[in-house]
């Protein structure tokens, strides 16, 4: 597998600047009692790496602090406002592309990264205009539906793929979201550690298949992408 982190600056030079880097985002987030606060970075390195190991693409060292969005009120978050973290994303494209590396994913853990993250694009395009940027938050692209923040869908595969989880201390919590669009989850749930939805109900079984899943139809992707950029993929049908 090509970790870009574990390689000498000459290894990383010898590199076809053709492949695809996966790089993980996520947020230190509250996720209720009953998991750990790196539930998003945990999913999305797990998914890059598995997907790296796959394919040989590039697996790009992760950034675990993403946008804070409605949850930032809650007591374990840490992250960055909108406009700092698309600063960041910007700034980590440039970088890459500068170095030639012109065909980056940002694999996302946390839902309210995609937007921030596509908005950085186009301020790199001002200077790369031919770079092929994609931000893919996992569960959506690999067709899966139904997850909701700490959840019985995410808790499952959160479960099977690295995060601490308590199943002892889960409970289930429905956001009662208003018309409007919220600016803290916290302020009309203060209690509910942003729970939305069953956790108690995950079936780690469930979770397994949809970890499956996710690898499985996320490396089919980034192998085509490989395909048409005629760089050779490692996956194997």
């Amino acid at each position: 597998m090509i970790e870009w982190k574990r390689l000498t600056n000459h290894e990383v030079d010898a590199l076809d600047r053709r492949l695809p880097v996966l790089i993980p985002v996520g947020l230190i987030e509250a996720h209720g009692p009953h998991l750990s606060l790196s539930v998003d970075i945990d999913t999305a390195e797990y998914f890059s790496r598995a997907i790296a190991e796959r394919t040989g693409a590039i697996l790009a060292p992760g950034l675990p602090y993403g946008f804070a969005d409605e949850m930032r009120d809650y007591p374990g978050t840490i992250g960055l406002t909108t406009g700092t973290f698309t600063t960041v994303v910007k700034e980590l494209a440039l970088s890459f592309c500068h170095h030639g590396f012109t065909n980056l994913i940002f694999v996302s853990g946390h839902g309210a990264n995609k937007a921030p993250c596509e908005a950085a694009f186009w301020a790199v395009w001002e200077t790369y205009p031919d770079a092929k940027l994609a931000c893919w938050n996992w569960w959506t692209e690999a067709g899966i539906s139904g997850i909701h923040h700490a959840d019985k869908g995410e808790t499952e595969v959160a479960a099977v793929t690295g995060a601490v989880y308590h199943p002892e201390r889960a409970r289930d919590f429905k956001i009662d979201k208003p018309w409007y669009k919220l600016r803290s989850r916290h302020a009309i749930h203060p209690d509910s550690g942003g729970i939305n939805g069953e956790p108690t109900q995950a079936d780690l079984e469930q979770g397994a298949a949809n970890r499956d899943k996710t690898v499985e139809t996320l490396s089919a992707r980034v192998a085509d992408i490989m395909r048409a950029e005629g760089c050779a993929s490692t996956t194997h049908d």
